[in-house]
């Protein structure tokens, strides 16, 4: 099970990494832009037709990073990463990179999706509505915007952090961290293995930075505490993929968390 995690979040610090040696090669950063990326999108129509709000146990959805030059996917099923470039005027191309890949039971989704990406070549945005198409020919796909901070409402529980060599357990060995977000608040709070604690979150899209961390004063063994507020300090990117939560550093995924409540 920890191995599969594992090699799931090694995936997906590829996928963003990926492209991380690219220059910025985006056209004209004009309202459309800034208006796309940064968000979130849910598909909600491939080829003509209405995809349901989950697939597999999954929303599918597109995102575009604030980096201007890359975007992450998931049909329902696999993460997919690549590039985007974004030429104004209704232009913008994808070019797809790595994705995970397991096997689930719906694939059409995933598979139109790729097919998405390969013929794109022109988009419209109208208000929280993006479409995707090739030249003037019928739409390939739309997408909605939505709220990341509503994602993220709810108690996660970290069952992952990048310890450089140290073990999960031997971290928390009798509480694991936990972060919990309430509607519509831009405070955050929960336990650091041992400690309560209180921050402020600023979320805009993908992006996401956590204020400095008050706690209670109970004195607790090891290091598992102290790395896990020094790495809340450092993230600014999150991913949320159904149940999962993976807080990253740029390209590296340093906490992943499942929601459990």
């Amino acid at each position: 099970m920890k191995k599969t995690m594992f090699s799931m979040l090694a995936v997906i610090t590829i996928l963003f990494a990926s492209c991380a040696g690219s220059k910025n090669t985006t056209g004209n950063k004009d309202s459309d832009f800034t208006e796309i990326t940064g968000k979130r999108w849910q598909l909600v129509e491939l080829a003509g037709k209405p995809v349901a709000e989950k697939i597999n146990g999954k929303m599918p959805t597109l995102d575009f990073m604030n980096d201007g030059s890359r975007f992450s996917a998931n049909g329902g099923c696999n993460m997919l990463g690549g590039e985007f470039l974004f030429g104004g005027l209704g232009k913008i191309t994808f070019k797809t990179g790595m994705s995970t890949m397991m096997a689930c039971e719906n694939m059409e989704i995933e598979t139109g999706l790729k097919d998405v990406f390969a013929k794109t070549n022109s988009y419209i945005l109208s208000g929280d509505e993006l479409t995707l198409a090739q030249g003037r020919k019928a739409p390939l796909a739309k997408f909605r915007a939505i709220n990341a901070s509503n994602e993220l409402v709810g108690t996660w529980e970290l069952d992952y952090i990048d310890s450089k060599g140290a073990s999960f357990d031997s971290l928390y060995p009798e509480k694991k961290p936990t972060l919990i977000f309430e509607a519509g608040s831009n405070k955050v709070h929960g336990n650091g293995g041992c400690n309560n604690f209180n921050s402020t979150v600023e979320i805009h899209g993908r992006n996401i930075n956590f204020g400095p961390v008050a706690s209670t004063r109970m004195a607790c063994p090891g290091e598992g505490e102290p790395l896990f507020f020094q790495s809340l300090d450092k993230v600014n990117v999150q991913s949320v993929n159904g149940d999962n939560l993976t807080l990253i550093v740029g390209d590296i995924a340093i906490m992943r968390f499942k929601k459990v409540k």
